[in-house]
């Protein structure tokens, strides 16, 4: 790992640099190291094909961490709300709600503020990974709410 004195020999960081230092963690550990940094791959844990999923979630959230226009605020907020739906997909057979109600906050925003980003989050839900999740939750009307949020499946 190149650390900051390699890099830089005069030891000066420039104006507005961060500088990250991350020691031996362990085997089998997991390091984040940047801004912007969601992890929905914990949340996933159990739920069908959690696998793609977590990839799919990964790639969108990526995509919204470097969407150029939007500001801090407005990227971590999307990013929350894309986690807080991945966190409903996995909770959803015990509480169909919580994905219902993360949804209707997700929608709200991301179609107002991020460009792609709900057509992105939607198509992931139509995805027959996520449907396998979708379609064990036994209460009718919540999962005809779902379907009305993502445009069907």
């Amino acid at each position: 790992m190149a650390s900051a004195e390699n890099s830089n020999p005069t030891n000066v960081v420039p104006s507005g640099s961060k500088i990250y230092t991350v020691g031996d963690v362990g085997a089998g550990a997991q390091v984040a190291q940047g801004e912007h940094i969601q992890q929905v791959k914990n949340a996933l844990a159990g739920v069908p094909e959690s696998d793609v999923l977590v990839r799919q979630f990964a790639e969108l959230m990526k995509r919204i961490a470097q969407t150029s226009d939007l500001d801090d605020e407005t990227r971590d907020l999307a990013l929350e709300k894309t986690k807080a739906v991945a966190e409903g997909l996995a909770n959803a057979k015990e509480s169909p709600n919580g994905l219902s109600r993360a949804l209707r906050d997700a929608k709200a925003f991301l179609t107002s503020s991020v460009k792609g980003a709900w057509e992105g989050l939607s198509e992931i839900l139509k995805s027959e990974a996520a449907q396998k999740t979708i379609s064990a939750i036994a209460e009718g009307t919540t999962k005809a709410a779902i379907a009305a949020l993502i445009g069907g499946a």
